[in-house]
């Protein structure tokens, strides 16, 4: 795989460029078995994979393509069969300074009571630091590596379980999913969603829903702990990402 950047200055000229104006040029290129003709188009589409079922969410380049048009940039691909594949990204510069980040309480603590946390992740080493993290810091902690297990336990369960942290992307179902199923089972749980991409799964009418908590992968033990106790504590609103997202992406 080769990657390379480039500034560039473009005249606007072609329907597949963005707007005149520099820009900076992202070329991802791999010399893998290249796309068929009759794919190409529809591989930006959420949840389109040609992969068998359960092996991929067909999320990935759907986010990447979110992403690119937020910022008004294009994505193009150029592939050949037995040859590879190269993706090419523009995106417009600027000369605007980024806003200030605003300030948030960083000392917020909240003491522990031993309330229940469902953790759903398909990813062996993340859910048992996740468990270890809530473990430590006083909850009562259950695990599940997807959704039908997650549904399963929560089923059979006696007691009260008050939070559900949920990986968005994982295969066969989707956290989102997961969340409606268990909450259809336990109308008063509270749902914090984690995911490093998100945006179009959880979207509604090109924003995030109000009442979705998300916490963005990477993350430390510190963040994932207050975002739950705010939950918890009725202190968090919504998510605090709520941008506008390409109703097409």
């Amino acid at each position: 795989m080769r990657i390379d950047t480039e500034n560039v200055t473009l005249d606007g000229r072609g329907q597949a460029l963005p707007g005149a104006g520099p820009h900076v040029r992202l070329r991802v290129h791999d010399t893998g078995t290249g796309i068929p003709t009759e794919v190409i188009p529809h591989v930006f589409e959420p949840f389109f994979t040609t992969k068998p079922e359960g092996a991929g969410t067909g999320l990935g380049l759907s986010t990447v393509y979110g992403i690119v048009a937020q910022t008004q940039g294009t994505i193009t691909i150029d592939s050949e069969l037995g040859v590879g594949t190269t993706f090419t990204i523009l995106l417009p510069t600027t000369e605007e300074v980024a806003d200030a980040e605003p300030e948030t309480d960083a000392c917020y603590q909240r003491a522990c009571t031993g309330e229940t946390i469902l953790i759903v992740e398909d990813q062996d080493a993340l859910r048992d630091v996740t468990e270890r993290i809530f473990t430590h810091s006083g909850y009562r902690v259950l695990t599940a590596a997807n959704g039908a297990d997650a549904i399963a336990l929560t089923a059979h369960h006696d007691g009260v379980i008050h939070l559900l942290l949920t990986d968005v992307v994982m295969p066969s179902m989707l956290g989102k999913e997961v969340a409606v199923r268990i909450r259809e089972m336990r109308p008063d749980i509270e749902v914090l969603f984690m995911s490093g991409y998100a945006q179009p799964v959880l979207a509604s009418q090109g924003k995030l829903d109000r009442d979705v908590h998300l916490v963005g992968k990477p993350f430390t033990a510190a963040a994932i702990t207050e975002a739950a106790g705010r939950i918890l504590d009725g202190h968090l609103q919504g998510t605090p990402d709520s941008s506008p997202l390409p109703s097409d992406g």
